[in-house]
Formats: C-alpha cells, sequence, structure tokens
C-alpha cells in the first residue's frame, strides 16, 4: 500500500512553511508525515529531506508543492527523481504543469532531462574557461589566490627571529611582516633557512 509522504522547503529562516504544509494538507497528506527544510536549495545537505529519503520505500510517493523545491538546479531536481523513481517511489507536484504521471510526465521528464544535460554542459564550460584564465594568469606570474606574496629575503628572516627575541607575538609577528602565521612558525622553526 502506497504511503503517502510531503516535502517542503523555504530558502531562509525568515520565510515560512505554513503555506506549503497547509497545500499538502489539503492534498491528504498527514501534517506528521511532511518533512521540511528551511534552507538554500544551494546547500547540498538537507537535514528534512535526507530523512525523508531514508524513511521512503518502494511503492511510495513523495509529493511537493513545486518541482523546485526538490534541488538546488535543474540538474539536480532531475538527478533526485530518477533516484526516487529507480528506487520506485513516485513524485507528484501540486503545481499545474508538473505532472511526472501519464505522457505528459513522459515528456515533462523528457524537457527536465534536456535542460540538466545544457545546464551540466554549460557549468563544464565555465569550468574550462575558468581554468584556462587563471592558467594564463599564472603563466603570467600573478598571484591567483590567497595573501599576497612577501619576498623572504634574509633581512625579512633576520627581523621576524628579532622581533620573536624581543618577545612579539607570532601574530604581531606575522602582521608586522606581512607574512602568514605559518610562514612565521617556519622561519622561526628553521625550515625556511638563509638562502
Amino acid at each position: 500500500m502506497e504511503k503517502r509522504f510531503g516535502y517542503i522547503r523555504v530558502s531562509t529562516a525568515a520565510q515560512n512553511l505554513e503555506r506549503q504544509v497547509h497545500a499538502l494538507s489539503e492534498s491528504g497528506i498527514d501534517p506528521q508525515d511532511i518533512f521540511a527544510d528551511k534552507i538554500s536549495g544551494a546547500r547540498q545537505r538537507r537535514p528534512g529531506l535526507d530523512e525523508l529519503l531514508s524513511r521512503v520505500r518502494p511503492g511510495d510517493s513523495i509529493t511537493v508543492v513545486s518541482l523546485d523545491r526538490l534541488g538546488r538546479s535543474a540538474l539536480h531536481v532531475m538527478q533526485t527523481i530518477a533516484d526516487l523513481e529507480e528506487r520506485g517511489i513516485k513524485v507528484r507536484s501540486l503545481k499545474d504543469g508538473e505532472n511526472l504521471e501519464g505522457a505528459t510526465g513522459k515528456l515533462m521528464r523528457g524537457l527536465m532531462a534536456l535542460v540538466a544535460e545544457w545546464e551540466r554542459e554549460m557549468n563544464a564550460e565555465r569550468v574550462a574557461e575558468a581554468r584556462a584564465a587563471r592558467a594564463a594568469r599564472a603563466a603570467q606570474g600573478e598571484q591567483i589566490a590567497g595573501r599576497p606574496r612577501t619576498a623572504l629575503t634574509n633581512a625579512n628572516r633576520e627581523k621576524v627571529r628579532s622581533w620573536a627575541a624581543r618577545g612579539h607575538s607570532v601574530q604581531e609577528i606575522a602582521k608586522l611582516a606581512g607574512i602568514s602565521r605559518a610562514s612565521v612558525y617556519r622561519i622561526l622553526s628553521g625550515s625556511i633557512s638563509a638562502s
């Protein structure tokens, strides 16, 4: 026998879940079987959805107010739906035009798969472009990220040791020298020696 569950999500703690709870309750889902997250769809981990996914069994169904509640992108929504259908769990949406059953559902899933594939390709292109730009900047000698490089000359190393001998803290020395605390520790331990 099919057990009906519901899932709701809002993006911020300030938003209210009440409208979604009411809609799912009106569709016949017991409020005790509704799982919720107050978290951005961009977050990887969503405790409410994770708990729901651990509870559903083949033959059960999950109803949402809108399919976008299930994921952070078209690709993620499509993957979640495909994973659930593979496990024998139906996904239903209360939003008009998001029926996943019958011929319309088949068309909808096909369109979502195409959008997900396009999104995946666009992400791959953006990553490749970012890598190429980073490599070009590195080839020109630019620092890619992090603290600006400070030349660790012998004089700078001696200053670090001198400040330490006078009782300055590692944090103070790092600030005075314009280097990281890790660099200060390495100089003081002798792993960065005079060159």
